[in-house]
């Protein structure tokens, strides 16, 4: 039977997978976007402009007009997620039901508010709520790249890309289409209603592993160095996150949720898609800082103070052994 749903957003890197996915289903689609971004889908969708952060509250707008809700939060609800690395403290993995920021500054601190207001307006019978929690989105047209730092330094020809803690970081991500299907069977499986699922890769990749097989799609050369994160600050951020693993057991569990496509498969697809489609702009929060004079320098002090280590220290007269 088809139904009417409406998308809020739509044209980004989930957003296109979630309306193909819907209109495949035979579901009659509208979306609700600015228009900034223009997409294209597989099937018929009507489009209306506009602009979906409006103060106007759309979860009480919506209430009896329609059959269920899914909102989209993230990973930073979950307090103690957005220390960096060896900060972190949060035992992984995550699941649904650990403490989240009530009080944060900002946005942050809205979210979970945001939350407790839809499970509440499902409890009234306002409509069926449902809470995915997205981790960090990669894959073709994300515009937060992680991957652009080490896509870059390959295209740019350096010898040697700088690994703040050895990559040693394990940091939730989510290929674009594996969160869109987990987004699609939250909202047609009916146990789904009024509950949090965590989403995301069911693997995850070490700072380090993400580099490595960026590296190794690409055909490239270049030497990854293992350094203290505080020597290299905004070099490679996905390498200065603290480890955090969402629990995915009630995804798999409750929804029968399963990835599209593997983290390392989906790894490299996003690297070779970056090489072809060089991003015009990324924040340097998430692809980091690219001053390649100061690596040399700091590669030339990392070696001589490893060389420094390597020498035995000449003994003195009171330390002689004979």
């Amino acid at each position: 039977m088809s139904r009417r749903v409406l998308v809020v957003g739509g044209t980004g890197p989930t957003g296109v997978p979630i309306v193909d996915g819907l209109t495949r289903g035979g579901d009659d689609v509208t979306i609700f976007h600015t228009g900034r971004h223009p997409a294209d889908f597989a099937g018929e969708v009507r489009r209306l402009i506009g602009d979906p952060r409006d103060e106007a509250d759309a979860a009480r707008l919506l209430a009896g007009r329609t059959a269920r809700l899914v909102g989209v939060t993230g990973q930073p609800v979950y307090a103690g997620t957005m220390r960096p690395t060896p900060e972190g403290t949060v035992p992984i993995p995550v699941p649904e039901h650990a403490p989240r920021q009530q009080d944060a500054p900002g946005y942050t601190g809205r979210v979970a508010g945001g939350e407790d207001q839809l499970f509440e307006q499902h409890a009234a019978g306002d409509f069926e709520a449902v809470v995915v929690r997205y981790p960090g989105i990669y894959g073709p047209r994300a515009p937060l790249a992680h991957e652009w730092a080490v896509v870059r330094r390959i295209l740019d020809h350096r010898p040697f890309m700088l690994m703040p803690h050895d990559g040693a970081s394990y940091f939730q991500r989510g290929y674009s289409e594996n969160v869109a299907r987990l987004v699609l069977l939250a909202a047609n499986r009916p146990a789904a209603a009024g509950r949090a699922f965590n989403a995301g890769d069911e693997t995850v990749l070490s700072a380090r592993g993400v580099a490595e097989a960026i590296v190794d799609e690409l055909g490239a050369d270049i030497e990854l160095v293992g350094l203290p994160a505080p020597w290299c600050p905004g070099v490679y951020p996905l390498a200065e996150k603290s480890t955090l693993v969402l629990d995915l057991f009630a995804a798999r569990s409750i929804l029968a949720y399963s990835d599209v496509l593997d983290s390392g498969a989906a790894t490299r697809l996003t690297a070779r898609w970056l090489a072809e489609h060089p991003p015009p702009d990324v924040s340097p929060a998430f692809a980091g800082r690219f001053d390649y004079s100061a690596e040399d320098a700091l590669l030339a002090r990392w070696r001589a103070t490893q060389a420094a280590w390597a020498t035995p220290p000449i003994p003195s007269r009171r330390e002689a052994r004979y």
